[in-house]
Formats: structure tokens, C-alpha cells, sequence
């Protein structure tokens, strides 16, 4: 069974004090919280209680929860769990659960994604107006074209019509209409 001292957990999580240790041990019911060499599953679990802490951001009491929950057949070497011991006043240091270089590291994490955010957004700006600017001229000069093409197609009717020879043998012209004298055949004629 593997076996560290509280002083090497602390090192190995990054704590400030060797007491956070001790009290998630009595916390979690460990019987033998108060030893100083910690012991195989009660490592895994003071591990498991800073990760879901620092990286699940939970709150201590849902940790707790948490890793009880995950408990198979070990329970019974633990006392129930007891949130009372972590303290939960409004005195408590925000980082006493977590090593300066996980408060580093998500800081520097949440200024990137801030100013990423800004980048996009002066971007999105630009490829937008372009966007706009492109559509413009694209449409002016498809109805600029459209124009030139109509009227350019309207030319050749036009002289088509003005070239073809007029043929009026069965054509009607506009206007009243004569119909050839009627010849009356009579006692005369």
C-alpha cells in the first residue's frame, strides 16, 4: 500500500499548509486523519478533492459529495462525511485550495479568451463591411451590365425592323377603307 507524509501531499498539490490536508481528511471521515503518513485510498481521494476543487470549480460541500458518492466498499473504513470542518466564512482565502500556479494559469487562460473575444469582434467588424461593400458594387455592376445588355439587344431589333424591306401587296393600311365601285346592271346595260 502506497503511503506519503502530509508534507509530500502538500508539495505534490501545491497547498500552502500542511493543516489543509488534515482537515479535508476529516472532512472526507477519514479514521486516521490525524496521522501524518496518509495512506493508499485516502491519497487517491484528498487528490480527487483538490482536482474536482480546481478544475470542476465545485464548492467544497459538492466535492465532498462527490467523492462519497464514488465510495465502493470503502465507506466503512470512513465516519460520514462532515462539510463543517472546511471553513466556509466569508474570512476564508479564495485560493487556499488551489496553488498560485493554477490561479496563474486561469487567470492567464480567462485574459486570452477576453482578448480573443476582442479580436473576433474587431474582425467580425471588418469581414462584415467588406461583406457589405463587396455585395454593393457586385449588384451595381450586374444591373450595369443588365441595362447595356437590354438596350444593346433592343439596337438590333430596332435596325432589324428599320432594314426589312416593306411588302404591302396583302398588308392593310390604317384609315378608311375603299371597295371598288359596284357595277349595276339594269334595263340599260
Amino acid at each position: 500500500m502506497t503511503t506519503l507524509s502530509r508534507v509530500e501531499l502538500k508539495f505534490e498539490l501545491g497547498l500552502g499548509k500542511v493543516s489543509d490536508i488534515t482537515t479535508v481528511r476529516k472532512a472526507l471521515g477519514h479514521r486516521k486523519w490525524q496521522n501524518a503518513q496518509v495512506e493508499g485510498v485516502d491519497i487517491d481521494e484528498v487528490r480527487e478533492y483538490y482536482r474536482l476543487i480546481r478544475e470542476e470549480m465545485k464548492s467544497p460541500t459538492d466535492a465532498l459529495l462527490d467523492i462519497a458518492s464514488k465510495r465502493t466498499g470503502y465507506a466503512e473504513h470512513c465516519d460520514d462525511i462532515n462539510d463543517s470542518e472546511i471553513d466556509h466564512s466569508e474570512n476564508r482565502d479564495g485560493q487556499e485550495e488551489t496553488s498560485q500556479l493554477v490561479v496563474a494559469v486561469r487567470g492567464a487562460t480567462s485574459e486570452a479568451a477576453l482578448a480573443m473575444t476582442d479580436v473576433g469582434a474587431a474582425a467580425a467588424a471588418s469581414v462584415v463591411d467588406a461583406f457589405y461593400i463587396s455585395l454593393g458594387e457586385n449588384v451595381v455592376d450586374q444591373l450595369r451590365s443588365r441595362s447595356t445588355n437590354t438596350r444593346a439587344n433592343f439596337r438590333e431589333i430596332v435596325g432589324s425592323v428599320q432594314n426589312a424591306p416593306l411588302d404591302l401587296r396583302n398588308g392593310s393600311l390604317p384609315g378608311k377603307k375603299t371597295h371598288p365601285p359596284k357595277q349595276i346592271t339594269g334595263a340599260w346595260g
